[in-house]
């Protein structure tokens, strides 16, 4: 005899992920019915005709108890008269069921005459349903108990209900200029639901962090709601009347939620050949954990010598960052946990303009709820006074270390300076070698990590005219010069007597 599998054992794992777009679904428990389709790289639920109605719904359940976020791309087309609608709804993970209404009740709640009998039913066992109506019908009595007046372009909550009982009207919320929606415009949705509260976010290319729409109702507090289920199975519906639209959805990612805000620092203002840095922290606000959060940043490039460092609190750990092609950041960030990530480079010394670096948190795993999860500094650099620039003329080995010799080029951007002085860092026992044969001042030698050289009378530098001088400096081993390089080297003109 054939043992029974588990309840646990049928369920599907999060994360579910379905692009929709190969023209077929990694799941086998998919249901595509009505006028759904596969095609042109994304979930039809209906093509832009009158009178179609289409579903597509997961047949496999997914626990509910710690939470679930639904995030999908959508697109809605068609002309003037742009409807019905389409619906994300969720029923009860120990049924199945058949299609929803067709026409008002947007695949989900039962559509009903205006002298409320029902014409045909909704879904079995639905707990939720999230309509984004652009016709407005989804709120009347036509789509369930409890109906309004019509909302045109809105989203729309209906409750629980079976067939012809229920679907009571919840809440709803119009959203200026509805969902219409090319794929071009990014246009994007995401459904959460935690500890039985409802959250709708709308989001595009021109918004990345989103509109809230619906913001933590609660949802098992309603009037008429069933107590949330163990399970969930996940459903998708659209239709049309004499108003048409075709709807279509790809990118699905189903997933445990996660509130992972990130907030962006760095300076509004800097000049050419600066060092400049940007602070980015992130932190995990629950209800579950991110062991594989991932920040990532577009690092512009104007910068170079660019340096990672970052510092985990709370149970944070940081993974082995990168930034070969822009950064990334892995981060274990448990519940309650915050981590600190600090990115700097160097402006090119001949840059003039603004440049903008852009990052954001995200998690394969998890879906992020933040409000805001991604950030940007955009920096206006001007040339300073003194620029200054420097290429390695030659290095050998010496007496009591290893002699790199730079050439170093200073060019005036304003006006004539008379007076100057540059300065870098370099590692701490790194010396000026024979800093008596210089016609410049060695102010500081470099012993303790820092070089100042200051100019002495009649080596001005003229507008047009760059001034290159040799300098040698005398590291304590190869392994200590490293590839030269000369930190956070700077040109200042001098001003006191």
């Amino acid at each position: 005899m054939t043992a029974r599998a588990s309840a646990a054992s049928q369920q599907v794992q999060f994360p579910i992920v379905e692009s929709f777009t190969q023209g077929t679904v990694t799941n086998p428990h998919w249901k595509i019915l009505g006028s759904a389709q596969l095609i042109d790289g994304s979930l039809e639920l209906t093509p832009n005709d009158r009178q179609k109605s289409g579903t597509a719904f997961l047949d496999q359940p997914f626990a509910s108890s710690l939470g679930v976020t639904i995030d999908f791309d959508y697109s809605v087309e068609g002309g003037a008269g742009l409807g019905d609608g389409f619906s994300v709804y969720l029923i009860d993970g120990e049924q199945t069921t058949a299609p929803g209404g067709t026409g008002a009740g947007l695949g989900y709640s039962y559509t009903a005459q205006p002298s409320g009998a029902v014409v045909t039913p909704g879904v079995t066992a639905g707990y939720v349903g999230i309509g984004f109506d652009n016709v407005g019908n989804f709120s009347t009595i036509q789509a369930g108990a409890d109906g309004i007046s019509r909302l045109p372009n809105a989203v729309g909550v209906r409750g629980s209900g079976s067939q012809r009982e229920g679907f009571r009207w919840i809440t709803g919320i119009q959203v200026p200029g509805g969902f219409r929606a090319a794929w071009e415009a990014g246009a994007r949705v995401q459904v959460s639901i935690i500890e039985g509260r409802l959250t709708v976010r709308h989001a595009d290319k021109a918004n990345p962090n989103g509109t809230l729409l619906i913001d933590g109702f609660d949802l098992a507090g309603a009037p008429g709601q069933d107590q949330m289920p163990a399970t969930f199975k996940l459903g998708f519906a659209a239709g049309t009347g004499s108003a048409t639209a075709a709807h279509r959805i790809r990118n699905l990612t189903v997933a445990l939620p996660v509130n992972m805000p990130l907030e962006m620092s760095g300076p509004q203002t800097a000049k050419s050949g600066d060092r400049i840095a940007y602070g980015i922290s992130v932190q995990n606000l629950g209800p579950n954990d991110a062991p594989d959060a991932l920040v990532e940043a577009a690092v512009p490039a104007q910068l170079s010598d660019v340096e990672v460092t970052c510092r985990g609190e709370n149970g944070a750990i940081c993974g082995s960052g990168s930034t070969l092609e822009g950064l990334r950041m892995p981060v274990d960030l448990p519940k309650g946990s915050k981590a600190m990530i600090n990115l700097s480079g160097v402006i090119d010394p001949a840059f003039e303009g603004r440049f903008t670096c852009t990052s954001k948190v995200t998690s394969p795993t998890r879906a992020n709820t933040a409000e805001k999860y991604t950030g940007s500094v955009t920096t206006d650099v001007e040339l300073p006074k003194i620029s200054v620039s420097y290429v390695i003329a030659g290095q050998w080995p010496g007496s009591g270390g290893y002699v790199v010799s730079y050439d170093i080029t200073l060019a005036a951007n304003e006006h004539l300076v008379v007076k100057w002085e540059v300065s870098y860092e370099v590692p701490a026992g790194t010396r000026v070698n024979d800093p008596e044969s210089y016609w410049f001042t060695v102010t500081k030698d470099g012993t303790d990590g820092t070089v100042v050289l200051t100019s002495d009378e009649g080596h001005n530098i003229e507008p047009g005219t760059p001034l290159t001088f040799r300098v040698q400096m005398l590291y304590a081993s190869q392994s200590d010069a490293g590839d030269g390089t000369l930190r956070n080297i700077r040109a200042t003109e001098v001003t006191r007597p």
